[in-house]
């Protein structure tokens, strides 16, 4: 899944936020594929506030890396962590690709951008009516928190868009027009999303945030 650019529902489900071990585990399960990307502290050091670290690396782990450069597919081309497409790209950076992908800054720079845009979108087509409910897609379950809106932004949060379409069906999974062209569901997304701090974004928490706040330590017991 390109930029057009979970809370797993389990036993300790209601008890997520005393052990952000258990969360990060939980999540790598529901994404489903195995890590790539770039991790919450090589985001802090381009630039990604820390509240948002480790949502921005869940959603690499579905697009890229800082170099990542997609196949073609219908002459369109993808660049970088966030996998900015030609055609949305240049809404958000004025030089060239190749300087784009040399620039992990600029990378986080424009996916906050546009990070914020689709959650005005989302606000202002009624997709955050979702928050709070529960979505289950392939026998996993997880309650939809502004993260998994964000997530599946990605899909675009515009009317007639694939998570409008999946509202507007009661949050059916096997509604038409709720998945990609290669069959990938926006519900996969809004469960592989659940449950991050993304306060970054929206100005407002409703998820948890596992990184240690900036300036403290911690001591291995």
């Amino acid at each position: 899944m390109t930029t057009a650019f979970a809370v797993a529902r389990s036993a300790w489900a209601p008890n997520i936020k005393d052990s952000c071990a258990n969360f990060g585990f939980a999540v790598s399960l529901v994404a489903g594929f195995a890590f790539a990307g770039e991790t919450a502290i090589g985001l802090l050091n381009a630039g990604m506030p820390s509240e948002c670290a480790e949502f921005a690396s869940n959603v690499t782990q579905s697009e890229g890396s800082f170099n990542s450069i997609s196949p073609v597919v219908n002459g369109i081309q993808c660049y970088g962590a966030f996998q900015f497409c030609d055609g949305t790209i240049e809404d958000y950076w004025n030089g060239s690709k190749q300087d784009f992908l040399a620039n992990p800054t600029a990378q986080v720079a424009a996916w906050r951008q546009y990070e914020q845009r689709q959650w005005s979108a989302a606000e202002n087509n009624g997709l955050t009516s979702a928050i709070g409910q529960e979505v289950c897609y392939k026998g996993t379950c997880a309650i939809i928190t502004q993260s998994s809106i964000l997530k599946a932004c990605q899909f675009g949060c515009g009317k007639g868009g694939k998570l409008d379409n999946l509202v507007k069906a009661g949050l059916d999974c096997s509604a038409p027009g709720t998945s990609d062209g290669a069959g990938t569901s926006v519900c996969r997304y809004l469960v592989s999303g659940a449950g991050y701090n993304v306060g970054c974004i929206t100005n407002s928490n409703d998820g948890i945030d596992c990184l240690p706040a900036v300036g403290t330590t911690t001591t291995k017991q």
